[in-house]
């Protein structure tokens, strides 16, 4: 391609350059480009602000126009179109009819590429592709049926990403072509390459009966290209659809679970841009069943005990429930992977009830129990108050918040998403919770990529700027699938706070249990006995279940501080501003840590009886009696 210029002044004619000007415009441009190639052309003279250029065929009419842009700039941008001819570029004027104020000669000439790619290949694998060509910004490489129409794309892969690429062969038999395009309609074709798609097929061998809802193992033999994937469908499900799934490159063999309602099922293979069904295997799944033991009656709001037998999936779980009520309605539960015995808190009101171990995906029931809910003994309320008035929260050298925005926090509660409420709270916290001299961190999990277990550090340690900090907040936002590495981030704020002198609160916020395989309890006792004067507080948001916040309660409590539940946004927000302020712990007649509070906090609910008091790192107060029905203070010294 031709790189000269050339230049026209009013009042010289019949020269060899390409342009000329009129009206006190002058344009330079390249004299010749290729198809689709982008056109530079510089200006110079008086322009006004609704002036064009375009680029139209030698001998248009004057007024005329195709693609154009306007004369807002010293240089503007055109592109070349994709027939080869003799053409010129116009400065048109604003004002209709258009006139043209200044032109220039343009011959675009034809361009071809040129591609290496093998001549036939597997369906749905990789082909390596090496090109040349123009390379113009949106240029791309395309693989289509050999007689699709011209102008046609199906998977695509830029130019721009350099030579050579990938892409992903079809995985329906069959002749097809590479094709070379320029990338701007309608996508002309300067290159091709034909290429023969072979058929492939599939192999599945798994373990047949299984029980309703149990794992099975499959192992596979088949193409393994990056979306294949594998499925149980019932055998008439038609081609190409699927129920859960797991691609094949998480590795051979796959797990996938049972379906949870007895019968004959397929395995079957499917590639991933077509959904194809390369193999298929008859599964047959045979009942499941399951046993409860637990008490045949228990006061409202206490704690039961139930042991189970059953399949024990992962997503199984046990719920109270009234007996008219079906499984999908929210009831109190515990999930069995906590165990063989689980903790789960009765309802607050009193009346007959069923135990229900439930499976996880299809919400059968499997076994029932009866139990009698009786009412509950007329609490009294704790409350704890800082000794006078000008006694002021202890401060912290640093507040530390990690916020969770992984793939839950993107359920709703009361119509808005989890994450905008987080959000709304954490500002609070900022804005109103933090004295003016707090050092200041924000770690957040789950907001930069899906399916991941990452952590950033989005406020380093410092003195706060609660503008900026509030501002940073509101841009983050929960991704998909992102998943809960609690353990990792609270390593990672363990580390920044290395080697600093004082006292130091860690706060985090989220809504669910750590998925990424840390052990979150270790971790926290190693930022404890590892020198820091640590402190962390856990803020559980629309935890429904019981075993898991009294997880929650347990880690707080290594790490010396208090687990708060919040329900809903106000909850949320109390809880993250009470978590910058000493905590205490309620201990009964016996010595057992019952209740744990915030000084100048909520009152807690409690039995009628004898308690104490003890602040973290404290002496226990003098004995405090709770009557039904009333309210008793203790003054903190």
């Amino acid at each position: 391609m031709h790189k000269n210029r050339a230049r026209m002044i009013i009042g010289i004619l019949g020269s060899a350059f390409s342009s000329w000007a009129v009206a006190q415009v002058t344009l330079t441009a390249p004299e010749r480009v290729g198809i689709g190639s982008a056109v530079p052309v510089e200006i110079a003279g008086e322009t006004a602000r609704a002036d064009f250029l375009t680029i139209v065929a030698e001998g248009t009419p004057e007024g005329s126009y195709e693609r154009y842009e306007y004369a807002r700039a010293a240089r503007v941008e055109l592109k070349a179109p994709h027939a080869p001819g003799t053409y010129e570029i116009r400065y048109l004027g604003a004002a209709r009819p258009y006139p043209t104020l200044a032109r220039a000669t343009l011959l675009i000439e034809a361009v071809e590429a040129s591609l290496e790619a093998p001549a036939a290949i597997a369906a749905g694998s990789p082909i390596e592709l090496h090109w040349r060509g123009p390379a113009n910004p949106l240029d791309f490489l395309t693989i289509v049926a050999a007689d699709a129409a011209e102008g046609s794309s199906e998977a695509y892969v830029y130019t721009k990403k350099g030579s050579p690429l990938t892409l992903n062969a079809p995985d329906q038999p069959g002749t097809y072509e590479i094709r070379y395009a320029l990338g701007d309609v309608p996508y002309t074709t300067i290159g091709r390459h034909t290429i023969e798609v072979t058929g492939t097929n599939a192999t599945l061998d798994f373990p047949s009966p299984v029980m309703a809802g149990a794992p099975v193992s499959i192992t596979w033999a088949g193409p393994g290209n990056e979306l294949d994937y594998l499925t149980i469908v019932a055998p008439d499900t038609p081609e190409g659809t699927w129920d859960e799934y797991v691609y094949t490159k998480v590795g051979n063999p796959v797990t996938l679970g049972a379906p949870e309602t007895p019968g004959a099922y397929e395995v079957r293979y499917l590639t991933g841009q077509s959904d194809a069904t390369l193999a298929a295997a008859s599964l047959i799944v045979t009942p499941a069943t399951a046993a409860l033991d637990a008490p045949d009656s228990a006061a409202a709001r206490t704690i039961i005990e139930v042991r189970w037998q059953g399949p024990g999936n992962d997503r199984d779980y046990v719920a109270i429930h009234r007996p008219e009520e079906d499984n999908q309605v929210t009831a109190p539960y515990g999930m069995v992977r906590r165990g063989p015995v689980l903790r789960i808190e009765t309802p607050a009101e009193a009346g007959a009830y069923e135990l229900r171990y439930i499976t996880g995906r299809e919400r059968r029931t499997l076994a029932t129990r009866t139990l009698v809910v009786s009412p509950r003994e007329v609490p009294g309320r704790l409350r704890v108050v800082a000794g006078n008035a000008a006694a002021a929260p202890d401060t912290e050298n640093v507040v530390a918040v990690i916020l969770d925005a992984s793939g839950s926090m993107l359920q709703r509660l009361d119509g808005t998403r989890r994450i905008e409420l987080a959000r709304r709270s954490v500002a609070t916290l900022i804005g109103e919770g933090l004295p003016d001299d707090t050092a200041f961190g924000l770690w957040v999990f789950g907001h930069r990529e899906p399916d991941t277990c990452r952590t950033d550090l989005e406020i380093p340690i410092g003195p706060i700027d609660r503008a900026a900090a509030i501002a940073t907040v509101n841009g983050v936002d929960a991704k998909n699938l992102a998943r809960t590495p609690i353990a990792a981030s609270l390593s990672e704020v363990g580390a920044d706070l290395a080697g600093r002198a004082g006292e130091h609160l860690v706060i985090l916020v989220t809504d669910g249990e750590e998925t990424c395989d840390g052990d979150p309890a270790t971790v926290i006792e190693n930022l404890r006995a590892g020198g820091l004067d640590v402190r962390v507080n856990i803020v559980g948001f629309a935890i429904d279940e019981l075993m898991l916040r009294e997880t929650f309660v347990a880690w707080a409590r290594l790490g010396g501080g208090r687990y708060f539940d919040a329900a809903d946004s106000d909850a949320l927000t109390r809880s993250l501003v009470q978590a910058v302020d000493p905590t205490y712990e309620v201990l009964d007649a016996a010595g057992k840590v019952v209740a744990a509070g915030t000084v100048n906090g909520d009152a807690l609910s409690l039995p009628p009886g004898t308690y104490r008091v003890r602040e973290a790192g404290g002496a226990a107060s003098d004995a405090v009696t709770v009557v039904a029905d009333e309210e008793a203070v203790v003054t903190r010294r």
